[in-house]
């Protein structure tokens, strides 16, 4: 998910020029940026270039990725099971591309199992590769898709899978009522071929609404009963595979072997061994340095350790333009990532037995508007992007990405740093420092102390929430850490998951995933609506983002485009910062693509040594 840019309208050029797995031919797409003046827009020149191809003769030995985490991950490799995207990181190498992506992330031709949409028969026609295999050997079939549809679908499913998006095929909601033995929307019509029938068109089912997005083995999971299967070592020990990889071993939460899959259709690695492990954020610079991963992602705040920079913080540059790096043996890949980071508003609890966020019942300490557009005026996210992330954050304007470049509009204005107009927020609002000390109270007299609950994991943690407390405590709000201290990863989303009546506000990121309808996290039926915010208003438009008038591009442009304009005026959460997520590569890596639309696949892996390069430099 950045850079030192003043955002401006931007032309993303999405090239997808590689050979997929698969064996299916060149792709070349071009996505443009919608903004109010077309002539304006200008290319996004990012400090890193998104692909690596090294030339040399490929050889086989260990390929080594590193997660960057302090917390281990929770080892559930099934895709209608998983929660948390270290799993998902992990897991990567086995799912592959199974289905693939266009410019806007609009499901394609290209992957494992291609689509086909009928908007008139309401439709969607899941084709698997007639020689995709699990790892096992058991071709991969009609029922693998199924089985997903009726474990989601399941009356005993706690997962976060079934939503609006499901609750939409035809037949799932009698199945998950127990009033019918099959879900009647989901046909197989042979072997490799799967009918959907949906009750609504609408078009984020051509980005995977209501979709599996993947298969998962029925032979191998059937006897498992739904409540046991995230428990099972089938799930958590030994997984099958359709993918390029499977897994050979584990230390459980922090390194998982792969092997390449015997039965993997496509192009076969090079590579005869895979791992995946688990790296301390504070350890990363080291593990790099000494050649111990040959790929990590890393956090922002090692950038100093990596690449030169002068007296105020800013890339140091070479004669060619390019950054200039500290080590000698790696290089690094820099794109737009597909996430948002956003300040969330606690402004209600979920409600089992409904199934639907619901707002308290006397609005809570953020009932009134002012206070939450306040906070988001309050907060200097281009002085924290500057000071702690060398310039490599975009401020967010929007609750849309630049990843959906047809989508996202650079004009929309947002919550710019503008103190001035956060207190006179609140001092119209009613809030005020009645008793001197400082802080203001409610409009009722009422002292007003907000909870902030923020992730650790990273060096800079603790100075950004500490930047952010300033902010705030310079308009005369008074925030301070929830029990005084950062939280890791697993409390956090736990103690919003459980609606902790001691946190009030919290800062956290949102993956926007291939989807770019946002009911998954804004819906009022959305597990994932953390913020607990029900509208009406908001309910009217994601409804309206749901239609089938959306397939018209004018229309479906204005929808989105109202959506957000409404969300940044009610603010139950503030978008803070779109983010570049940076790659170091090892010299002996072969390639290595970070477009976030592009036909590479893991079994494209490869190595041109069979020794890792490590620095010699001081």
């Amino acid at each position: 998910m950045p850079k030192g840019l003043k955002l401006t309208a931007f032309l993303l050029a999405v090239m997808l020029a590689a050979v997929s797995c698969g064996g299916k031919q060149e792709q070349k797409q071009t996505a443009q940026v919608q903004t109010e003046n077309k002539e304006d827009s200008k290319e996004l020149k990012l400090l890193f270039p998104q692909v690596l191809e090294r030339d040399g003769a490929e050889v086989d030995g260990t390929f080594v990725i590193g997660l960057a985490s302090d917390t281990p991950w929770k080892g559930v490799f099934n895709t209608f099971l998983y929660q948390d995207t270290p799993t998902y990181e992990a897991m990567r190498p086995m799912l592959g591309n199974f289905m693939a992506g266009g410019p806007n992330h609009e499901i394609i031709d290209g992957g494992y199992c291609n689509m086909t949409f009928d908007r008139e028969k309401k439709t969607a026609t899941y084709h698997i590769e007639p020689k995709l295999t699990w790892s096992d050997g058991v071709p991969v079939t009609a029922e693998d898709i199924i089985f997903c549809y009726e474990c989601v679908g399941h009356p005993e499913y706690t997962g976060v899978r079934y939503n609006a998006n499901m609750q939409n095929v035809v037949g799932m909601e009698e199945y998950h009522k127990g009033e019918a033995k099959n879900i009647s929307g989901v046909k197989k019509i042979d072997e490799k071929t799967v009918e959907v029938t949906f009750k609504d068109y609408f078009p984020g089912i051509l980005w995977g609404a209501g979709l599996t997005y993947n298969a998962e083995p029925y032979h191998y999971l059937k006897d498992i009963p739904i409540t046991e299967m995230e428990a099972h070592d089938r799930v958590r020990k030994a997984p099958l595979s359709c993918g390029p990889f499977v897994i050979s071993s584990m230390v459980e939460g922090d390194i998982l072997e792969y092997v390449p899959n015997p039965y993997w259709y496509g192009k076969k690695p090079s590579i005869s061994r895979l791992v995946v492990k688990r790296i301390q954020p504070t350890s990363v610079a080291a593990a790099l340095k000494a050649g111990d991963v040959d790929v990590i992602n890393f956090n922002l705040d090692l950038y100093d350790q990596f690449v030169e920079l002068d007296d105020e913080g800013k890339t140091k540059l070479d004669a060619n333009g390019k950054p200039i790096l500290k080590v000698d043996n790696i290089d690094i890949l820099g794109a737009v990532r597909g996430a948002y980071g956003y300040v969330g508003f606690k402004m209600g609890r979920w409600n089992n037995e409904k199934g639907e966020a619901e707002m308290f019942a006397d609005g809570g300490k953020f009932k009134d508007k002012a206070l939450r557009q306040a906070i988001g005026y309050a907060m200097d996210n281009d002085g924290i992007h500057a000071i702690y992330y060398h310039g490599l954050c975009i401020t967010a304007n929007s609750f849309i990405t630049p990843y959906h470049p047809g989508f996202y509009d650079v004009n929309r204005k947002g919550y710019s740093y503008n103190p001035e107009k956060a207190k006179k927020l609140l001092d119209d609002a009613g809030y005020k420092d009645i008793d001197g000390d400082g802080y203001r109270e409610t409009p009722d007299g009422k002292p007003l102390k907000i909870n902030l609950l923020f992730i650790s994991g990273s060096d800079v943690a603790a100075p950004v929430a500490s930047y952010y407390i300033q902010n705030w405590k310079d308009v005369g709000l008074n925030v301070a850490l929830n029990d005084g201290r950062l939280i890791e990863f697993n409390a956090f989303y736990d103690k919003l998951t459980n609606d902790d009546p001691d946190v009030d506000l919290f800062v956290a990121g949102w993956g926007v995933g291939s989807n770019p309808q946002p009911n998954s996290l804004y819906g009022r039926t959305a597990r994932f609506n953390r913020l607990r915010w029900v509208n009406e208003r908001n309910d009217e438009l994601l409804a309206k983002i749901a239609s089938e008038e959306v397939f018209d591009e004018a229309f479906r442009a204005q929808a989105y485009k109202e959506w957000d304009e409404n969300i940044l005026e009610e603010a139950p959460a503030i978008p803070t910062n779109y983010r570049i997520g940076l790659t170091a590569i090892n010299k002996r890596v072969k390639n290595w693509d970070k477009r976030f639309v592009s036909s590479w696949d893991y079994c494209d892996l490869g190595l041109i040594s069979d020794k890792p390069a490590v620095n010699t430099m001081k």
